[in-house]
């Protein structure tokens, strides 16, 4: 069976047939007893459906939560409780005492991307559900609504490094319910929706900043000229050693003004303790003495990165504005002018 064939089961009854329909794998790794039952492909087997009860079935897919162990790098459910193993199921299916049936679906926990996570629930869903990742964030469709799923804080791997730590769900996942009267899913009555995080630029504030703002632009389309060689983007061909001699100055530059303008801030003391070079980024308040200091050192220092990343020297001068507007990003960014509205979580209220 294919991987994009994994079988999409539209209710709480197919997932018990198809449950009791797959032979456990047994492998020098995995018992009977272990229980470890592929969705779809045998070879796939972290993609599994486990059985807690007559009522109740998880999907897993080899991330975090899950008990089983697949291989001497795979230690993600390694001494995981019960309890947060079955938390952390990407997908679990419930039937409760009146028939209703809940679908309950979680994204991975910490805030990097979960790139397995979304495979996953893409192919897993039912058929009724689609899973979009837009603009980094991710959403679960139905029926034409999407509903934002929020990644959870529980069990990220800063709380397992730490035992110290007495972390409880958050319970960040999204749960859907189907009623024995119901011919199609809805939103659980009740339970939680999200609007997402999203970032917005402190207009009063960067106002002040303005003139400061544009003359540094300015001085910018000035001076990196200058450098063109060593910002413009060209093809690197493994045949030709000028080409290759191009990449290494190139390097070599753009390291020498990494390392200068962490050594600048070093002797300023803008650095924490556990600073590294290649994470160094000036924090806004000090990104603002640089911007506003039109003779300062580091100017072109601070500003290097975002070059060798603009288009500057690839369009033409008519299409400066595609610089301007990546320009404007980076300086929203790095002078702190970009404000961020967390999550927010409503009740969904809807009557049965």
């Amino acid at each position: 069976m294919s991987v994009y064939d994994m079988p999409r089961l539209e209710t709480f009854g197919a997932v018990a047939k198809h449950y009791n329909s797959i032979d456990p794998v047994i492998s020098k790794r995995h018992t009977r007893e272990n229980d470890v039952r592929p969705l779809g492909d045998r070879r796939r087997k972290y993609e599994r459906i486990h059985k807690f009860s007559d009522n109740c079935y998880a999907y897993y897919d080899g991330d975090m939560g899950d008990p089983i162990q697949y291989s001497d790098h795979h230690y993600h459910g390694k001494d995981i409780p019960m309890e947060a193993s079955k938390a952390l199921a990407p997908i679990m299916w419930t039937l409760e005492d009146d028939g209703t049936q809940i679908l309950r679906v979680r994204n991975g926990s910490g805030t990097g991307a979960h790139n397995g996570r979304y495979s996953f629930l893409e192919r897993a869903l039912p058929r009724e559900f689609n899973f979009v990742v837009d603009n980094g964030k991710q959403f679960v469709i139905l029926n034409g609504v999407r509903y934002f799923l929020p990644k959870s804080e529980f069990y990220t791997w800063s709380y397992r490094r730490d035992t110290s730590i007495k972390q409880k769900d958050d319970c960040k996942y999204l749960e859907f319910q189907r009623t024995p009267d119901d011919r199609d899913w809805k939103i659980k009555t009740n339970s939680f929706m999200y609007v997402p995080p999203r970032v917005l630029v402190d207009k009063e504030r960067k106002k002040k900043f303005k003139p400061a703002m544009d003359s540094y632009y300015s001085w910018l389309l000035v001076m990196a000229p200058m450098f063109r060689e060593h910002l413009e983007h060209f093809q690197y061909d493994y045949h030709d050693q000028a080409s290759q001699d191009r990449y290494q100055a190139k390097h070599n530059l753009a390291k020498l003004k990494r390392d200068e303008l962490f050594e600048y801030a070093k002797e300023q003391e803008w650095l924490e303790e556990v600073q590294a070079v290649w994470g160094y980024e000036p924090k806004p308040e000090h990104a603002l003495i640089i911007m506003e200091d039109e003779e300062h050192p580091m100017r072109m220092h601070m500003a290097w990165n975002m070059l060798l990343d603009s288009v500057l020297f690839d369009e033409h001068e008519s299409e400066r504005k595609k610089f301007r507007a990546h320009y404007n990003r980076w300086i929203n960014k790095v002078c702190g002018f970009n404000k961020t509205i967390e999550a927010k979580v409503i009740a969904n209220t809807e009557e049965k």
